[in-house]
């Protein structure tokens, strides 16, 4: 109940949150992680948020040997979801509207990947997932009683991908052959964030960035490949230390 998001969130004095937008910070130690030494600072970046966004969902319901986990959206989040799940043991799908990330998607561990853009794709896979993961923004424009038909008995559709639109329209019978649920997250919490860095580092696990040298004109490039879409898979800056001097 008293949690702050990073940037915009009002504290209990009236002040707002401003973000990581700062050369340097002061933070409380349990909001403060130590970085193993096998995982450079690059990588574990966007570990920090993204990562944690999918690794906390997909360890509390239960990613693992004998489970079947769809995760719907390959981007920033969607690419830390597969990898974590195949890490964590679990028969890993893809779900994405176009082939376009079919091969990215196989080398980050996937089994399989299914075209949601395809007329009836849903129908091969009826009572197959024990839960669907939903990193996208773009969940208004879905037929979700597609997507709850490929569940499994009590599976769930969970969501860590917020849009700005609201939810498609949902009939209570959508949920009844299955009995279904959906919900959603936020982040994670420290034990979910040190039980990640673990993982990354015994099974050597890293995100797939492009490196931008911080400057003006860095932030610049980076907002725009962000808005058009042409990341693959963070933007991290870089060269903190070439601009604003060596950390102590």
């Amino acid at each position: 109940p008293n949690a702050i998001d990073t940037f915009g969130a009002q504290y209990s004095d009236g002040t707002l949150s401003q973000g990581g937008y700062s050369s340097h910070i002061r933070a409380h130690e349990y909001f403060t992680f130590k970085i193993p030494e096998s995982i450079p600072s690059a990588v574990a970046a966007p570990m920090m948020c993204a990562g944690l966004t999918v690794y906390s969902p997909l360890v509390r319901l239960g990613a693992g040997p004998g489970k079947k986990v769809a995760v719907l959206g390959l981007g920033g989040l969607g690419h830390f979801a597969v990898m974590w799940a195949v890490a964590l043991g679990a028969e890993v799908y893809v779900l994405s509207h176009s082939p376009k990330k079919k091969e990215d998607a196989l080398k980050m561990g996937a089994k399989e990947f299914i075209v949601t853009g395809e007329e009836n794709w849903h129908k091969p896979y009826a009572f197959t997932f024990d839960f669907i993961l939903n990193t996208t923004d773009a969940t208004h424009k879905f037929n979700l009683s597609h997507y709850f038909s490929t569940l499994k008995v009590m599976g769930r559709f969970h969501n860590v991908g917020f849009g700005d639109e609201p939810l498609p329209r949902i009939n209570a019978q959508d949920f009844a052959p299955n009995g279904c649920y959906i919900g959603a997250s936020h982040i994670g919490n420290r034990p979910e964030m040190l039980a990640m860095l673990d993982l990354a580092s015994k099974q050597k696990i890293t995100s797939w960035i492009e490196e931008i040298p911080i400057s003006e004109e860095g932030c610049a490039k980076a907002v725009t490949k962000v808005s058009d879409g042409d990341v693959r898979y963070r933007c991290v800056l870089t060269d903190y230390d070439k601009v604003f001097g060596e950390r102590s």
